[in-house]
């Protein structure tokens, strides 16, 4: 199997510049992902210390509905804002996929 460095010196520029986006957008969603993870551990304490309740019925409900489409739709408009004007977007669309798949 190719190792990376020889796929993205085959790709170029739009291979590297790829590589590197998928390398922060894959940081950035760990990140969140944590931040997440944090948040409802925080809320499952304060539920069972007695603190608060939590309608998780409610919470599927929102989950499902409008915000399940506008996440649909940002990570639409990301792969739009990044791919903008680029010449070399096959060679980007390649180093973002190994990026995240990595």
């Amino acid at each position: 199997m190719l190792s990376v460095t020889a796929i993205l010196s085959t790709l170029g520029v739009g291979g590297l510049l790829g590589y590197g986006a998928g390398v922060a957008v894959r940081s950035v969603t760990r990140i969140v992902g944590c931040l997440i993870g944090v948040i409802f551990i925080l809320m499952q304490l304060l539920a069972y210390y007695g603190l608060a309740e939590w309608h998780w019925d409610r919470v599927a409900e929102l989950v499902t509905g409008p915000a399940a489409t506008a996440a649909q739709s940002a990570s639409s408009a990301l792969w739009k804002i990044l791919t903008y004007n680029l010449p070399f977007t096959g060679g980007f669309s390649a180093g973002f996929y190994l990026a995240m798949r990595r």
